[in-house]
């Protein structure tokens, strides 16, 4: 991207982290600026920090404005793809339906804008340029915070009838042998993790090495410990991973998927982390699907939302 040659605009929005890049869309970045959200001033304090941003991404990259063909967003809750909307946000306040698309092409005077949420833009990410190129039907799974996931067929986000799918950490999973059922994300998220840590600790059987109750317990203080073998932070593992399990499983079941992707933080853990999903994976999926897919840690990092949304430009600025 060399003086005025028409390049793209990617764009993640999430509870905690903002960036954005530039970039032709092809698995390359020109230039990325990373900032950090500040909640209490909500999504007005967003959008300033974008358009703030912006003219000093552009002179990193050297291209003018107007070389800008379009731009994509990943964010972090549900939106109206279609619309171009935000309809909210469950970290930051003010994103209540907002028309996010028609705001950026007012705002910063980008006309092409596509938005969709943060783990289909990483989900799309991986399959053009990652860990799922080539590979179709691809499902995208990043478990951190939260858990997202994404359904890409044909080299295309797969949004059902309109307003997302693949939302797998939303699937009820069996907790146990308790004979109950909860959200996925609620037992294998870092937060739902973090949630069982807390609770053996204010029991009295979890107290992390080093940590002396000043500060809540934390999903990197559970992973901690089970790489140190502490028995009941292995067990808060082991439920996640059985839980995880169980909806790929059911998703495999569905959709078939030649690859599985897994981002986020959680997946970091790393390999043994890893080796209980697929363990899981293999005792729960449908016995004739064993063998077609394979699960996957995902491979483009922190950058995975960006290129994703700079993809989505891509698609949005070509006929």
């Amino acid at each position: 991207m060399e003086g005025e040659k028409p390049g793209f605009l990617g764009i993640e929005i999430g509870g905690t982290k903002l960036q954005l890049g530039l970039g032709p869309g092809d698995g390359r970045m020109v230039a990325l600026r990373r900032l950090t959200v500040e909640p209490v001033l909500g999504a007005v304090g967003i959008r300033e920090q974008i358009a703030r941003a912006l003219p000093a991404l552009l002179a990193d990259a050297g291209i003018h404005r107007s070389a800008i063909a379009a731009a994509g967003v990943g964010f972090g809750g549900p939106v109206d793809a279609n619309e171009g909307r935000i309809e909210r946000s469950f970290q930051i306040e003010g994103w209540e339906r907002f028309p996010l698309a028609d705001w950026i092409r007012g705002e910063l005077g980008i006309r092409a804008v596509s938005v969709h949420n943060d783990a289909d833009a990483a989900g799309l990410a991986e399959s053009r340029f990652g860990a799922g190129r080539g590979l179709d039907p691809l499902l995208y799974i990043t478990v951190g915070s939260g858990i997202g996931g994404a359904l890409i067929l044909n080299d295309r986000i797969y949004r059902g009838a309109g307003r997302g799918a693949a939302e797998i950490g939303h699937l009820l999973v069996p907790v146990g042998d308790s004979g109950q059922w909860d959200e996925l994300e609620r037992i294998a998220s870092g937060w739902g993790i973090a949630r069982a840590g807390q609770a053996l600790f204010d029991a009295g059987r979890f107290v992390p090495e080093g940590h002396d109750g000043s500060r809540p317990i934390s999903g990197f203080d559970v992973a901690e410990a089970s790489r140190n073998g502490v028995p009941e932070a292995l067990a808060i593992l082991a439920r996640a991973q059985e839980a995880l399990g169980f909806a790929i499983a059911q998703a495999v079941a569905l959709v078939a998927p030649r690859r599985i992707v897994i981002g986020g933080g959680v997946s970091m853990i790393g390999a043994a982390w890893f080796r209980g999903v697929r363990e899981a994976v293999d005792r729960l999926a449908f016995p004739p699907f064993l063998g077609s897919f394979e699960i996957v840690p995902a491979a483009l990092g922190e950058e995975v939302v960006v290129q994703g949304a700079l993809a989505l430009a891509r698609d949005a600025a070509l006929p």
